[in-house]
């Protein structure tokens, strides 16, 4: 008996520590929220941010992180319109975002240049503890006038 009993507090003190109570998703700077030094910040509950749609799609040549690989990809970027150049290939891009596949149809339809209000977590891909890329992982999205 007793030893049920310590086994239900062990279980309730750990689903209070490892239960995540986020509050609604408030509107956060875009490239503060895709900022490598700031996205650890995101990473556990949702942020809305505004961008521009670029492009489908995940950089050539690049392998796809495990935690997102089965997932969509496309890109976005600032509502300034700035892209990413790579110096290797010269290839424009911009900022990654997955989404899951069952509600990819909304990001299919998307043109370049449109206007979007995201709500997602960021992921911070990291290899031997150096961050490489931030992705944002998003749980709703739509199209902005």
């Amino acid at each position: 008996m007793r030893s049920k009993i310590l086994l239900t507090l062990c279980l309730l003190t750990a689903c209070s520590i490892f239960s995540q109570d986020c509050p609604e998703p408030k509107t956060e700077n875009y490239k503060k929220v895709m900022s490598s030094a700031f996205a650890k910040d995101y990473k556990d509950c949702p942020v809305t941010i505004e961008g521009v749609y670029f492009k489908e799609g995940y950089a050539n040549g690049y392998r796809k992180p495990k935690k997102v690989k089965k997932m969509y990809f496309f890109q976005c970027t600032n509502s300034d319109g700035n892209n990413n150049s790579n110096a290797l290939t010269n290839e424009e891009s911009g900022d990654f975002f997955v989404i899951e596949k069952d509600k990819a149809d909304t990001v299919i339809e998307f043109q370049k240049g449109d206007k979007l209000k995201i709500t997602g977590t960021t992921f911070i891909q990291n290899y031997f503890g150096m961050e490489l890329s931030v992705f944002f992982i998003v749980s709703d999205i739509e199209k902005i006038e």
